[in-house]
């Protein structure tokens, strides 16, 4: 039995942010979730796959545009055309509203639709049966630990399979937001495989049971690096399951670095960032997947302050700007710089030392950081474009960092460099 295991495909997803760079990117980056679900779509068919399974966050809102419901629609059709079955399930993203029509799946399009857990029985061509339990959201929350209502594997089939859009986390976590559970509940109900959603990076939890993530089929931001795609999974009596990644992103996030050595000048920089994009077009042309780049220069109090200054105001990104018309292209969205200053730089007077590391923890484990970011994450126009903005992690460890730095600088200390013997 062959299974194709994919989930948050997020079509619709608009790639806020990118707003600011050139149209063509932002074009290409809407079209990219469709065209690595087309692909997937073609390599299920080409494969002869037996049954394909959609964890969850087929859409990215709630509410879908008329273009991306046409679009799934026709890919379903390609499938049950193809005589594989569909196993689905709605997200936290694309949840079901109780109140809103169900849309005419083809035949072979099988979908969970309550928030009760259920299950489907498939018959294969050559009779094999399997047995797929699964759910979808109905709110974008579902705080139960939904694991709970998954009954322990009854084996009235050749195989069983469980699908779960939700968080990994503790046993007696009560805080999560996306169905929680723990792999040891997974493993409870002794399933030949679970299929997982929701998060975006491809992971495994457990070999034997196989139990794992697929992750999205493309990278929507800085964090989502790495190629993404879906999983080819083949079960048999008696063997190890088989399971194949199969990459389907026609766009990869980077995130290289580069150190900075104490006598460059802007002109060196420049040189540096170019050598690294000329090295990610190879990459690009010989994988044929575009790439976008946010570098970070580490080591950056090694460059004097006016270029620093220059470089924090975009004046180095502007100058790396050149149009995309030809792909795979590779873009630069980004240049962070970081710098690796002592935070000890007040040992001489404890009090100021104190008052520093204090206002540092406030940072990073108190309320302080929300408390300063509240007007900025709670503004109308951040609460309807970048909702997601409040939970940022990077986004939080680059402006601790940076207070970290300015703090320094501010009281005018020679920043200090730290070594391997600091």
């Amino acid at each position: 039995m062959k299974i194709m295991h994919v989930a948050d495909l997020h079509l619709d997803s608009p790639f806020r942010g990118m707003e600011r760079h050139q149209q063509s990117i932002q074009k290409y980056l809407i079209q990219s979730p469709y065209q690595a679900f087309e692909r997937c779509v073609s390599i299920a068919i080409n494969q002869n796959i037996d049954v394909f399974v959609i964890v969850g966050d087929v859409y990215d809102a709630e509410r879908q545009t008329i273009y991306a419901q046409n679009f799934f629609m026709k890919q379903l059709i390609r499938l049950d055309k193809a005589n594989i079955q569909v196993i689905l399930t709605h997200g936290n993203h694309d949840f079901l509203k109780p109140d809103k029509k169900r849309p005419q799946y083809p035949e072979r399009v099988y979908v969970f639709n309550t928030e009760e857990v259920k299950h489907y029985d498939v018959t294969l061509s050559d009779q094999t049966t399997v047995r797929f339990y699964g759910f979808s959201y109905l709110q974008r929350w579902v705080k139960e630990r939904m694991i709970q209502r998954f009954p322990k594997n009854p084996r009235v089939t050749d195989f069983t399979v469980g699908l779960l859009h939700g968080s990994a986390e503790g046993i007696a976590s009560t805080e999560g937001n996306y169905a929680p559970f723990s792999t040891k509940e997974l493993l409870s109900k002794q399933y030949d495989y679970w299929a997982l959603g929701h998060i975006h990076q491809a992971q495994v939890l457990h070999e034997s049971p196989l139990i794992q993530y697929s992750g999205t089929i493309q990278g929507r931001h800085r964090n989502e690096i790495g190629d993404k795609g879906a999983f080819i999974i083949e079960i048999n009596k008696n063997k190890p399951v088989i399971s194949e990644f199969i990459s389907l992103a026609p766009i990869v996030w980077q995130n290289p670095h580069i150190d900075c050595s104490e006598d460059w000048q802007s002109t060196e920089v420049v040189t540096q960032i170019e050598q690294v994009i000329q090295n990610y077009q190879s990459e690009a042309e010989a994988s044929l997947q575009s790439q976008i780049l946010t570098l970070t220069l580490t080591n950056a109090q090694r460059l004097n302050q006016e270029l620093q200054r220059q470089i924090e105001k975009g004046e180095l990104a502007f100058a790396l700007e050149s149009s995309h018309t030809d792909l795979p292209f590779v873009h630069v969205a980004g240049i962070r710089l970081t710098s690796n200053i002592a935070l000890d730089a007040f040992q001489y007077d404890e009090a100021l030392n104190q008052s520093f590391h204090e206002a540092s923890e406030g940072l990073e484990k108190g309320q302080a950081y929300e408390e300063i970011m509240s007007d900025v994450f709670q503004h109308t126009i951040i609460q309807k474009w970048l909702p997601e903005l409040a939970e940022d992690l990077s986004l939080k460890d680059d402006i601790i960092k940076s207070s970290q730095q300015l703090m320094i600088q501010t009281i005018g200390f020679e920043a200090k460099e730290v070594t391997h013997e600091d």
